[in-house]
């Protein structure tokens, strides 16, 4: 195949139609800005490969952004999604002792009171926005404990997680200031906070992070990309995704009372939703090198844009692939990466979602959506704008 044969598909299409038409003849296609992968293996297979490079998807989209120079840029080129090498290896490494699956299992307890924690607060079951009284609470608060920041500070690192990431991965220009002024203002949160706690370090990720730069292993401006990393990553991406779970199981209401009637079905439920809409709709990479994606060439320098949403409904792999089924074999989102660059907070949004699902079904079995839950869609993440409920016992 060579690059006449490929099909052709709009640069950042939010068509699902048009993915999955081009998918149907062939698992790599073009568009004016590089490389388009449709495939679920082949999907994979960029995420895992050496030659293509994440680091340079955020350099990338700070460029889209206007953030080229300056010392915004020389800070932000300090967080781990954007560097690369040993750099990125030695930032990184911490941060995985911190979040893995055996770690984060020890967190269920803390997760499950913070739901309920909230629950208790909603004064009007009637009248319940999941998005702005559940979605936003939780990984704000999970994030405080976790820092051991107290609680008040939770709306302040929601806001600032959603006034960083919000503008940037959307390229919104009208929130460009946002943008700036947020990274700064969290940038001296994480400061200040890192200060206070150097004087009584404990077992929370923030002690083990100064014990890291104290060992030598982190800087003190690493130290503090790698804590605004934590909070930037562990809440937008989070919330959205637990309202998008949220509202695919209360658009219809059989799913919904599948997962009451069995609560076991739950992560089942997560992992489904989670395929059929990704928070993230597309992870790209930057070929480092002349090299081979599946037998097909890839050229020294070309954009290789992997379809989240086209690759999690390959019916080569998924069965009934636009069906929601809670009974699939287990098989690998794409929505969290892969290799080297897979999302070291997957782990604890699953925790955070599964228990905020079971503790509205066993607390409000009753619950139905009381409107349309609409959603933001561009071809890198959706979000959710609202999701009106009425929480029912």
């Amino acid at each position: 195949m060579t690059t006449m044969d490929l099909p052709w598909i709009t640069a950042g299409t939010t068509d699902l139609r048009e993915l999955e038409e081009a998918r149907d003849r062939s698992w790599i296609a073009r568009s004016s800005r590089g490389y388009e992968v449709l495939g679920y293996q082949a999907g994979l297979h960029a995420l895992e490969h050496p030659a293509l490079l994440k680091g340079p998807s955020f350099h990338k989209r700070l460029d889209d952004f206007g953030i080229v120079d300056g010392e915004i840029r020389r800070r932000w080129d300090q967080v781990v999604t954007v560097t690369e090498g040993e750099q990125r290896t030695r930032m990184r490494v911490p941060l995985a002792k911190l979040l893995r699956p055996v770690q984060i299992g020890k967190l269920a307890g803390t997760v499950r009171q913070i739901v309920h924690g909230i629950l208790d607060e909603i004064e009007d079951p009637g009248s319940v926005d999941i998005l702005r009284d559940l979605a936003w609470k939780l990984p704000p608060r999970m994030y405080c404990h976790l820092v051991s920041a107290p609680l008040e500070f939770a709306p302040t690192v929601a806001r600032l997680s959603d006034s960083v990431l919000g503008p940037l991965l959307n390229n919104d220009q009208n929130r460009k200031q946002e943008f700036i002024d947020a990274f700064w203002e969290g940038l001296e949160f994480v400061r200040e906070h890192i200060d206070a706690r150097r004087q009584n370090l404990g077992d929370d990720f923030t002690s083990m992070m100064i014990r890291q730069e104290m060992a030598g292993a982190l800087t003190e401006e690493e130290l503090h990309a790698e804590a605004l990393s934590i909070l930037q990553a562990s809440i937008d991406n989070t919330v959205h995704q637990t309202a998008i779970v949220f509202g695919m199981l209360l658009e219809e209401p059989a799913r919904w009372q599948a997962v009451v009637a069995d609560p076991a079905k739950i992560p089942a439920a997560t992992e489904e939703a989670i395929r059929l809409r990704p928070r993230f709709n597309t992870i790209f990479r930057l070929a480092a090198e002349d090299t081979e994606l599946d037998g097909y060439p890839i050229e020294k320098g070309s954009w290789v844009y992997v379809s989240v949403r086209a690759s999690q409904r390959d019916p080569a792999v998924f069965e009934d692939a636009g069906t929601w089924r809670v009974d699939r074999p287990a098989v690998r989102p794409m929505m969290f990466g892969a290799g080297p660059y897979n999302c070291l907070g997957q782990h604890l949004a699953r925790l955070e979602i599964n228990e905020a699902v079971l503790a509205v079904a066993q607390r409000f079995p009753r619950t139905r959506l009381t409107g349309p839950w609409p959603t933001r869609e561009s071809n890198a993440v959706t979000e959710v704008e609202t999701l009106p409920v009425a929480l029912a016992q």
